[in-house]
């Protein structure tokens, strides 16, 4: 059956049993690796006839048009759902044991949200994506292989589908205000744009029909204050009640409004049979409503044998604001993007910018998130993503990198979210080096707007993977998906040394963080904690303890003693080396299993490893041999 035209009008009658036996949740969502990408970008499925991008000659493949490549990353370029289905190998490989897809659900005909957070219909796949089939057909492929998808869901807003009346003129944003609520101005066609008084067309206005209720819409005007200091909660703040740019918001008040969407994403964990939920926007709807939306799909979930679908939200704002909604002990999240401070500490001790000490400080009681870091289970680390809210201006990690070997960081990078506490997920394109930037711009053909901002800039980190207009790297007509790059090789052994079902593995997933004590070479004193120089830290459990160290000097080799655990490795007198970065290809793919360094007891008690690390390099070691 194709889905060229909704199956469904209506909420109302809507079947929310499965389509045949589900697929089993996780034991714990500890022993994942996500990868988030947004299907416009990712694959269409054609890449076979396409060249593999040659990182070394980046200029076989440049887009000749600069102004129509910059110019096509603000539209669709032709990714689809059936593209991820043929990149599932790819991504298993890697070490991804979990896909977090972006928005599929239906998108205005005349508008190219291709991001896909603007939704026309809540009960249909946007056709430029494919179809419900193609969706279905990717979780079960994925379910094949032992993956895990989470469906990445919005309900504090819908599309540009309407217009506000101002002093009779048709507008599709206006200036927020608390009360009264602006005039309905009508519907969006989905022709031309134009607003018209009726909806007769699946393209126009809304759907499904209940959503076609101008009081379901708080009709407020568009957010200017997206912070409320000591009204964090306050349901009533603006930020929770104004349109997100010109998506508008939801009367989340209305008990119909939440229930009905509560219905529409019930629908899609039964036809779908996917695994989770990523939320959008989260803090813009009130703490109440989330705590109640969690409980409904929380409860279908179970009801139909999803013991444990993972609800994970976009929380931004201040660490008390997140550990609002992620309480471990009520009836809301389960888990939160650590995308406020974390990636910058994270992407500043990697570059050797900042402290070690402020990295791993958050694990701890540095802020009210801490505690819930430190368990693991809580908190998805990023380095990057599609927003980089956190960041000042637009721009990958690997961006304008002037290390030694930037691969090799960027890799590493990687590797220490795999080897400290949390859920990992990887941005999509991080594999491949991609560097986009919103200093690609030019602003001489599409000047800054009124505020003072590159115009649609987040369209610089959304680069397209499979050979489209929007190429990373400024081309077009060839794909990324190279599986021998030296950041996909690193990436594929520290992923799967993580995901091992046997000691090293849990101890990496879910041991207790002790950072260790070093001493470079020239030094006299052990330190825990540096700014461009060798930073270790161990994961132990009472059967393994797995040691990570990293030299976060970018331009120079570090030789190091390293404090380790003396129970642990004291009476062996060595640790096995499980990773280097500055291993061969042939290693890489097939680690050694009998590389061992000595550990030396000094008379102290303290027990060390001497290690010599290349610029931004990264060793992984344990207190006992590989299975």
């Amino acid at each position: 059956m194709s889905q060229d035209r909704p199956l469904h009008e209506s909420v109302e009658g809507l079947s929310v049993s499965p389509m045949g036996p589900v697929y089993p949740s996780p034991e714990s969502w500890l022993d994942q690796v996500l990868y988030f990408l947004l299907p416009d970008r990712f694959s269409d499925g054609d890449e076979h006839h396409r060249p593999l991008f040659n990182p070394l000659r980046p200029e076989d493949h440049r887009h000749p048009d600069l102004g129509k490549w910059r110019e096509s990353g603000r539209r669709f370029v032709g990714g689809r759902i059936r593209g991820i289905t043929t990149k599932l190998d790819y991504l298993k490989e890697l070490g991804v044991t979990t896909l977090w897809v972006g928005p599929v659900w239906k998108q205005r005909a005349d508008l190219d949200t291709y991001h896909g957070y603007g939704i026309q219909n809540f009960l249909m796949v946007d056709p430029r994506f494919g179809s419900l089939e193609d969706l279905q057909e990717m979780v079960r492929q994925a379910h094949q292989r032992g993956m895990y998808v989470l469906l990445d869901v919005i309900y504090n807003h819908t599309g540009n589908n309407w217009y506000y009346l101002l002093d009779d003129e048709h507008r599709t944003t206006a200036p927020y205000r608390e009360e009264p609520a602006y005039p309905f101005g009508g519907w969006r066609s989905g022709e031309d744009g134009a607003p018209i008084d009726s909806i007769k067309t699946w393209e126009d206005g809304v759907w499904p029909r209940e959503f076609q209720n101008p009081d379901w819409y708080t009709r407020a005007g568009t957010i200017g204050n997206w912070d409320a200091p000591g009204r964090e909660l306050d349901p009533d703040a603006e930020f929770r009640r104004g349109d997100f740019g010109d998506l508008k918001n939801l009367n989340l008040a209305d008990d119909a409004v939440v229930d009905a969407l509560v219905r529409c994403y019930q629908y899609w964990l039964a036809v779908t049979d996917c695994d989770g939920f990523r939320i959008d926007t989260v803090k813009h709807v009130p703490h109440e409503v989330s705590a109640r939306f969690c409980h409904g799909i929380r409860d279908y979930a179970r009801q139909i044998g999803k013991e444990n679908f993972l609800l994970l939200g976009e929380v931004t704002g201040s660490p008390a604001i997140v550990r609002a909604y992620v309480d471990p002990e009520g009836a809301n999240l389960d888990a939160a993007l650590d995308i406020e401070s974390a990636p910058r500490r994270l992407s500043d001790m990697v570059k050797g910018f900042g402290s070690s000490e402020e990295f791993f400080n958050h694990f701890g009681g540095r802020d009210d998130m801490g505690p819930l870091r430190k368990a693991g289970i809580h908190h998805v680390s990023i380095l990057d993503d599609h927003d980089m809210v956190w960041r000042d201006g637009k721009h990958r990690f690997i961006w304008a990198n002037g290390g030694a070997d930037g691969w090799g960081q960027l890799a590493h990078s990687v590797g220490v979210q795999l080897g400290t506490p949390g859920i990992p997920c990887i941005y999509y394109g991080t594999e491949q080096a991609f560097d986009g930037s919103e200093s690609s711009h030019d602003e001489e053909s599409e000047p800054r707007g009124e505020d003072g901002r590159i115009p649609f800039a987040d369209r610089y980190v959304r680069e397209c993977m499979f050979g489209g207009e929007f190429g990373a790297f400024q081309t077009r007509g060839c794909h990324f998906f190279n599986r021998e790059h030296p950041v996909y090789r690193r990436i594929n052994t520290i992923a799967h040394i993580r995901t091992r079902n046997d000691a090293i593995g849990q101890a990496l997933r879910r041991g207790e963080l002790y950072v260790r004590e070093v001493r470079h070479d020239g030094e006299e004193e052990y330190t825990p904690y540096h700014i461009g120089g060798v930073v270790a830290w161990s994961r132990l459990s009472p059967e393994a303890a797995v040691v990570c160290v990293f030299n976060s000097h970018g331009l120079e080799s570090r030789v190091a003693e390293v404090t380790v655990d003396k129970d642990a490795f004291g009476d062996s007198g060595r640790a096995w080396v499980h990773y280097r970065g500055d291993w061969s290809d042939e290693w890489l793919r097939s680690p050694p299993r009998d590389q061992t360094i000595e550990a030396v007891r000094h008379e102290s008690g303290r027990v060390t490893v001497k290690l010599e690390l290349p610029p931004s390099g990264m060793a992984i070691l344990s207190s006992i041999p590989p299975d």
